[in-house]
């Protein structure tokens, strides 16, 4: 196992090379100048050659992949050109609404997926599982930024059951956070409940054509231990792909979510940052989205022997 994490950590310094390669000079690329939005229309000539040297937006792009490859290996992602702070204190300090609304749309997506999953496996060719296979596909097509809109015009604007928008920090409003993240996070988990739920239907119905089911069935065991025992556990590999993935993704997924409901998260930063071309804090989310992908990937894979311990690591 240790031999493998080390080879697996190893095949992933070149992927990180060639994200930070790709990230930094597509973001450099951008159309519009920073200089520019920050000194506004007005600025003279010499205001913005005197800002382009206080940033060295002055130097030849290849000195500046240099120095700012040499910053990355350092673990300093830069400094934002308008928050007046670290492009790293930035990230960190929004991380928590990102966090908080990953892990539940997750969960929320997870236990939905699995119940209508197991249900239309258990009815296969029956009405539950066509009900259940209408659901997840209805899941999958309806766009997340649409359906939060309506979650809002609903539960926020004529019930008002929650906040139309914005977000206070766990810290201070205690469970009361939650009321803000509910909304957001099952507009996001509506899409992974489809997923999953399509996921583990087809795995465990491969699983019902093994013998050892048909072993524990004519042992006369009840369905439900078979599918939860049985079944289940040995379908959990393509199931937890499609989990980790899909964390992975609502982890540095989650900028439309943020922007419609006003969570000051990574991905509202991000959008920000695209917008006034502060290309530090661009560059810094988007290796910050595929560090955070890669760890996950990571993760899941070694979480594969737990699951089933046929699978080997060398």
């Amino acid at each position: 196992m240790k031999s493998y994490i080390l080879k697996r950590l190893i095949s992933l310094i070149p992927v990180i090379i060639i994200v930070a390669i790709i990230t930094f000079f597509i973001t450099n690329l951008m159309p519009g100048d920073p200089v520019r939005v920050i000194l506004g229309n007005m600025a003279t000539e010499e205001q913005v050659i005197q800002l382009e040297e206080q940033l060295g937006l002055d130097q030849p792009l290849i000195y500046r992949f240099i120095d700012w490859s040499g910053n990355i290996i350092r673990g300093d992602l830069g400094d934002s050109l308008y928050l007046n702070s670290s492009v790293r204190v930035a990230i960190i300090s929004r991380l928590e609404p990102t966090f908080l609304i990953a892990l539940m749309a997750q969960f929320m997506g997870g236990v939905l997926g699995l119940f209508f999953g197991i249900l239309a496996a258990v009815n296969h060719r029956k009405i539950l599982d066509q009900l259940s296979i209408t659901v997840s596909l209805l899941g999958i097509s309806v766009p997340s930024f649409w359906l939060s809109i309506i979650l809002i015009l609903i539960f926020s604007v004529w019930l008002r059951w929650f906040p139309v928008s914005g977000y206070e920090p766990l810290a201070e409003a205690g469970l009361s956070t939650f009321r803000y993240l509910i909304l957001p996070s099952t507009a996001l988990a509506f899409m992974q409940a489809g997923i999953i739920a399509r996921i583990t239907r087809s795995s465990i119905l491969d699983t019902f054509k093994e013998d050892y089911i048909r072993t524990a069935r004519s042992k006369g065991l009840y369905q439900r231990t078979i599918i939860i025992k049985h079944s289940l556990r040995n379908a959990m590999v393509p199931i937890i792909t499609v989990i980790g993935h899909n964390f992975a993704i609502l982890l540095g997924g989650t900028w439309i979510i943020e922007t419609i409901f006003f969570i000051p998260g990574t991905g509202y930063l991000a959008i920000n940052a695209i917008m006034r071309r502060d290309i530090p804090v661009i560059q810094g989310c988007i290796i910050f989205v595929a560090l955070i992908y890669i760890t996950v990937n990571l993760l899941v894979d070694i979480s594969y022997a737990f699951f089933n311990p046929r699978i080997k690591y060398s």
